[in-house]
């Protein structure tokens, strides 16, 4: 009853009297802190000093820098799409997508596109000759391993940084078109990186369909030769049967049989001359030299830096600072009671 009553008290009483009375339950905890206002002053300063010479001497800016690759609606896209997906399966990609931006998307990242791009040599502001990326991180070769083991080991460390912090993929969902943002600490070679990537898709698949032209080229050959080698013996089985048999017309079983002839004859000149299409479909395939993806917009130096936002950085550290060291202040006795609790220390609990 007396619980209830108080609180019936409290809720008859007005705003005024309320904020009166959380005043004065905050007024001991405002005293304490108010009380080592100095000290709280100088050790939030002399945080805000290192975090500031940390931020400037030790977090290197960085430069965002995008391209974009636009999807394909032409009437080859179909066949396209399977050529790339059997692409994708070589440059060791397992294809989740549906469509070729997707997988353009799952290429990007793969290793048989980004060797090219790792090797290149690109002009950086930190270095006065060109350098490749492996270089420009200052990756140290293994000692303890042969050379060929140290250079893989070096290409894998840097495509594995590319991969997890460098490279950024996005697919629209409505416009299903491709950007590929990339994060250097210099712009310049931000947008190299980026550009060079693109370059190194196009390449990839433009080399991987023009050898599986070359390949179907070649086995449309041979199945050329075979069909060719068929229709010459049916040709000569037909022409040896009217040669035998002059009067065709007045036997129906030699009509039935010259026409079993002439259909295998035709059935094999038509398969002859499908295969002569291909053949040459494939010999414009291999030496095919345009694009093969659309790139919208390559990419440009953005001069301004992306990141970090220091001032952001620095005030969210100075107001965490300054909330953890309040707390500390106004909680000290009972977290130095815990922590003696915790060492065991007996006299903490009287």
């Amino acid at each position: 009853m007396r619980e209830e009553e108080h609180r019936t008290g409290e809720n008859n009483l007005s705003t005024e009297e309320q904020f009166r009375n959380l005043v004065e339950k905050v007024r001991p905890y405002i005293s304490s802190v108010w009380m080592v206002r100095k000290q709280l002053a100088y050790i939030n300063i002399g945080i805000a000093f290192v975090a500031t010479a940390i931020l400037l001497l030790f977090v290197k800016p960085y430069y965002d820098t995008s391209v974009s690759i636009l999807p394909d609606y032409g009437a080859n896209s179909s066949s396209i799409l399977g050529q790339i997906s059997g692409l994708a399966s070589l440059a060791g990609v397992n294809v989740g997508g549906t469509s070729p931006i997707e997988i353009y998307q799952d290429l990007v990242t793969s290793e048989s596109v980004l060797a090219p791009v790792i090797y290149a040599k690109y002009k950086t502001e930190e270095f006065p000759d060109s350098v490749n990326l492996i270089e420009y991180d200052g990756i140290e070769p293994d000692g303890d391993l042969s050379p060929e083991l140290q250079k893989r080991k070096m290409f894998l460390k840097e495509l594995d940084k590319l991969v997890k912090s460098v490279i950024r993929t996005d697919v629209g969902k409505l416009t299903q078109i491709l950007t590929v943002v990339v994060r250097m600490p210099e712009g310049q070679l931000s947008a190299d990186v980026a550009n060079n990537i693109a370059l190194s898709l196009d390449n990839y698949i433009q080399k991987q369909i023009r050898t599986s032209a070359r390949d179907q080229r070649q086995y449309i050959g041979k199945r050329m030769d075979e069909v060719k080698d068929s229709l010459t013996v049916a040709e000569n089985k037909m022409g040896k049967f009217k040669e035998a048999n002059k009067v065709i017309m007045q036997s129906p079983q030699l009509m039935l049989e010259l026409g079993r002839l002439q259909r295998d004859v035709e059935i094999l000149n038509a398969v002859y001359l499908q295969l002569a299409q291909q053949a040459e479909l494939a010999k414009i395939q291999e030496v095919k030299d345009t694009p093969v993806i659309n790139i919208k917009e390559f990419a440009k130096n953005p001069v301004l830096k992306t990141g970090p936002k220091r001032a952001v950085i620095l005030l969210t550290i100075i107001f965490f600072s300054l909330l953890l060291s309040a707390v500390y202040v106004i909680f000290s006795n009972q977290i130095k009671k815990y922590i003696n609790i915790l060492k065991g220390d007996n006299s903490s609990y009287t």
